[in-house]
């Protein structure tokens, strides 16, 4: 682990109620992916550091070379199990388990719409198989990884979890979304029949150390650029507005959710203080982050003059269980950046 990893790993823990997790044991599917591996991480710094005695981390992960190759420093911890199989099969385990974060998904934005079939298939099927052992075991509290995209092109100044707005079901661009959707049901589902106490986050734009820089998203190809040595192309005009969080700000979130939050229901993950048009957040990183790499930013398209309506996601719900966020734009890419270039040194 790379010492910006463990200065962020320090910083969840010092806003979450850690000492809920003594002697827990937390099964988090989809492990091996970056946000997911963040929260096991954190739980097994929480042990080895002294925050608690005892807890323990199933990392179900579809690939065991992935998994091994992510999680290497955790391999002989007694406290760490390896889980490996798909979350569209039945997933089977006979010890216990307090806590589940279901947060298998793909969310490749390329595979949309080649591949709609499998990107649904995680939230679909798999959250029923998830929910299925949380009802078996009776679990404490489950979180189901949801997305902002479930809100769909909603043309309006701001955004809380109880509205809705219409989403094209049928095409399958749209299928990361609508299979979030029907995730989110699922969960609520079954806290209305079966009291499994299932809440879910609906994750803003999140970024920083172990993102996939191939996955296609803003902030990847921006950082891929910056490393590169590269200017920064934006592919469109640049006037699509999004806010950016941070990784430690929004695991903070997902702990406090899962051990505080109301069962049954969705909250939303987005620091809307760091909301800028894509053009914007280019010019940040060039002029203001990185200046001393002399880059350039390029835009595709010309600049319409447009006014972009920088849509507000309402965190209330969130804030009242004590979270806010805490790293700003700057911050956040000068440490995503020297952790990737610590690791290829």
């Amino acid at each position: 682990m790379n010492a910006v990893r463990e200065e962020d790993i320090k910083q969840i823990i010092s806003g979450i109620p850690y000492e809920m997790c003594e002697g827990k044991t937390f099964l988090i599917s989809g492990a091996n992916g970056f946000l997911a591996s963040y929260m096991v991480d954190t739980l097994m710094c929480m042990k080895n550091y002294g925050y608690v005695k005892k807890c323990s981390v199933i990392a179900l992960c579809r690939s065991k070379e992935k998994a091994e190759n992510v999680f290497e420093e955790w391999l002989n911890d007694e406290a760490f199990h390896l889980l490996i199989q798909p979350v569209e099969r039945e997933v089977v385990y006979d010890g216990k388990i307090d806590y589940i974060v279901h947060a298998a998904s793909c969310s490749t934005t390329q595979l949309f719409e080649s591949n709609p079939a499998d990107v649904m298939n995680a939230n679909l099927i798999g959250s029923y198989n998830m929910l299925e052992l949380a009802r078996r075991k009776n679990i404490r509290g489950f979180l189901f990884f949801s997305s902002g995209a479930v809100y769909g092109d909603a043309d309006v100044e701001e955004i809380r979890e109880n509205e809705t707005y219409a989403i094209d079901y049928l095409n399958p661009g749209n299928s990361y979304a609508v299979g979030k959707r029907a995730g989110e049901a699922l969960c609520r589902a079954y806290w209305r029949q079966y009291r499994v106490p299932a809440k879910g986050v609906r994750i803003s734009h999140t970024y920083g150390p172990g993102i996939d820089l191939e996955d296609g998203h803003v902030y990847s190809d921006f950082t891929k650029s910056i490393i590169a040595g590269e200017d920064i192309v934006i592919k469109g005009d640049g006037l699509a507005c999004r806010p950016f969080c941070y990784v430690s700000d929004a695991v903070r979130a997902f702990y406090l959710i899962l051990l505080c939050g109301e069962d049954g229901e969705m909250y939303n993950m987005a620091n809307s203080d760091m909301s800028v048009t894509i053009k914007e957040l280019a010019d940040l990183l060039t002029k203001t982050v990185f200046p001393e790499r002399n880059l350039r930013v390029i835009v595709k398209k010309p600049v319409t003059g447009k006014i972009v309506r920088k849509t507000q996601i309402n965190t209330e719900k969130l804030e009242n269980l004590g979270w806010s966020p805490g790293i700003d734009l700057k911050e956040g890419f000068s440490r995503l950046v020297r952790s990737v270039e610590d690791k290829t040194r």
